[in-house]
């Protein structure tokens, strides 16, 4: 495996990080774990979606304001996050100055799903 450079392995973490807000902004509040399998069904399984690196976004966007925890519910503690109105602001900020890199990145996992998709049958 490559290693990446940190500015990079920094970038990725801020986009990583635009998308957990963005899902909460547009699917509303949800847990750690509905997030985890929300990116990686969207992504098609292209980011590593696990509770593991979905939480300590979580932890980071809380300390930061832009996401707040409700009271740990249920059986397990299942804690719901949402997006405060400086969480959307951050995302706003954000998909602004990262714009190049997401439409890049989803540019590839498009190239990616076209070359890899099934063959499809002669009518």
């Amino acid at each position: 495996m490559i290693e990446r450079e940190p500015l990079e392995r920094h970038a990725l973490i801020k986009v990583y990080s635009l998308f957990v807000l963005y899902f909460l902004l547009t699917k509303g509040p949800m847990s750690g774990y509905d997030l985890a399998q929300l990116i990686k069904e969207r992504s098609h399984g292209h980011f590593r979606a696990t509770a593991g690196n979905v939480y300590p976004r979580l932890h980071e966007l809380k300390e930061a304001g832009d996401v707040r925890a409700g009271e740990p519910t249920g059986g397990r503690e299942k804690i719901v996050y949402e997006i405060t109105e400086q969480g959307k602001q951050t995302l706003r900020e954000g998909a602004l100055e990262r714009r190049p890199h997401v439409e890049n990145l989803l540019k590839t996992i498009d190239h990616a799903l076209a070359i890899t998709a099934p063959a499809k049958p002669f009518s």
